[in-house]
């Protein structure tokens, strides 16, 4: 059987690894999802959290690569029972999921232009039959659909086949909930949605000029709130996959950038904060195109962004944790690395405490791929506990109390202490200079880099040094 595969991948894998950032030590392992003869890949998984479960939606099986299929997992490393068929196939990337706090719906595009969906239950039991959301949908490119959960009701996406994107209300019982609504007015690509509790955010990138990042709001009813808005636009293109994530006051929205427009240099991946007002906001990097970076994922664990891409200069799949005030944390860290000339593409989500990353791992001609997963646990390491000053050795380390802050060296080098705003924006650098390792310690007089009182507040501390990085917070009050 061939198993040849679309260069079009969104996730990754690599042989046993055990990481760590650089303050919080958070390890994980690489587990085998899907793998042996048939070819196999995901494009999405999902923690139930409160079910005590996740699943890996999986293209492909031993009897055909377009298969669809799911497997039920654990943390840290175990699977649960046998891939479960759900006796239909789809086109690439296969099917993507959300869990409603009872049952899990997993949605696939189907070779007829049908976008199909189908409810599975926590214990694995295929719940109904499946149900057809949307008819007439574009073969043309693999990430023209998606969904998510709100409180009550799924909303799936599609762009269809005259390039607009399309919404459809499902009801946690399968019942389609009003008629289609068209979400775009320009046509659409590279489509991502997430929820904040209010509204649902769609993102896409015009298809018409392959450059501009779109935006529009859905209520949880179908309703369009506005219209659709700007969220990145400039000179070069964006026309690759994107991705966005809700922080519970702001929505990140991750994308690609063409280094020059020149296809030859590569991709810049740039992140945008967009409020739940739709007020485009500050513009991160990711990861410049000196790394060749592709692919960016962002999820939320509750208090801290992951962003995930695959990195063409080294071969492998990278990670790194954010502030929601846009201020990278440590530094990048390999999730999956490259084994055998099998090049790791990937994306995560996070539930249930736990960030899940999961992958295909293809070769140089992207055939022959097999399915891996990874629990990262939640980023729990880069706040000073209010007081406590003991600081361990050969690590860099920093802790804050009341304005004084201390902070660890442990190799010589260049350190820079800056204070940074809620919005990311630098509002004093403190110390930037060569520094033996060791303890120091000083305090910030709470003014800014022209000397005047800065209100009151929350701000954030950031230490790098010698590409290792920490981040505290510190409250200033009036």
């Amino acid at each position: 059987m061939s198993k040849k595969m679309s260069i079009w991948l969104m996730t990754a894998v690599v042989c046993c690894l055990a990481a760590a950032t650089a303050m919080a030590q958070a390890k994980f392992v690489e587990f085998p999802v899907a793998v042996g003869r048939d070819s196999t890949f995901s494009a999405c998984a999902i923690w139930g959290g409160s079910s005590g479960t996740g699943i890996v939606a999986i293209l492909g099986d031993t009897l055909d690569q377009n298969n669809i299929t799911v497997q039920f997992i654990y943390p840290p490393d175990s699977l649960i029972g046998d891939r479960i068929s759900f006796g239909r196939q789809g086109a690439f990337p296969g099917p993507l999921g959300a869990f409603d706090e009872i049952n899990y719906l997993l949605v696939w595009k189907e070779f007829n232009g049908d976008v199909n969906g189908q409810f599975i239950s926590p214990s694995g039991t295929l719940v109904g039959s499946y149900f057809t959301i949307g008819s007439n949908v574009s073969l043309k490119q693999s990430s023209l659909y998606g969904l998510a959960f709100s409180d009550s009701t799924y909303l799936v996406v599609f762009v269809k086949a005259d390039t607009l994107l399309y919404g459809q209300m499902v009801g946690k019982n399968g019942v389609l909930l009003g008629g289609q609504v068209q979400i775009s007015s320009n046509l659409a690509r590279e489509v991502s949605l997430a929820y904040d509790g209010t509204n649902y955010l769609a993102a896409w990138c015009d298809d018409g000029n392959g450059r501009d990042i779109y935006g529009q709001f859905v209520s949880p009813s179908g309703v369009l709130v506005g219209t659709n808005f700007l969220i990145d636009g400039g000179p070069y293109r964006s026309d690759n996959p994107v991705s966005l994530a809700f922080d519970g006051l702001r929505y990140l929205v991750a994308f690609h950038d063409q280094a020059n427009n020149i296809d030859s240099t590569g991709w810049n991946l740039f992140g945008r904060f967009v409020t739940v007002s739709g007020i485009v906001q500050e513009k991160i990097t990711i990861c410049d195109s000196t790394k060749a970076p592709i692919m960016p994922s962002v999820a939320f664990d509750g208090d801290h962004y992951l962003a995930t891409w695959t990195q063409l200069v080294d071969l492998t799949l990278m990670g790194q944790f954010w502030t929601p005030a846009g201020v990278p944390i440590d530094a990048p860290f390999i999730i999956f690395n490259t084994v055998v000339g099998r090049i790791p593409f990937g994306g995560s989500g996070f539930g249930g405490g736990w960030f899940l990353v999961v992958g295909s791992r293809m070769d140089s001609s992207f055939t022959d791929g097999d399915v891996y997963g990874a629990f990262i646990p939640k980023y729990t390491g880069v706040e000073g506990k209010p007081g406590s000053d003991k600081l361990t050795v050969e690590s860099l380390q920093l802790r804050v109390t009341g304005n004084a802050i201390k902070y660890q060296i442990p190799q010589s080098g260049i350190a820079n202490l800056k204070i940074y705003n809620l919005l990311g924006q630098e509002v004093r650098t403190l110390v930037n200079e060569f520094k033996s390792s060791g303890v120091y310690s000083l305090q910030w007089n709470g003014c800014d880099a022209s000397n005047h009182r800065v209100s009151s507040g929350v701000y954030l501390i950031r230490l790098e040094s010698e590409g290792r990085g920490a981040t505290a917070k510190m409250v200033v009050v009036r």
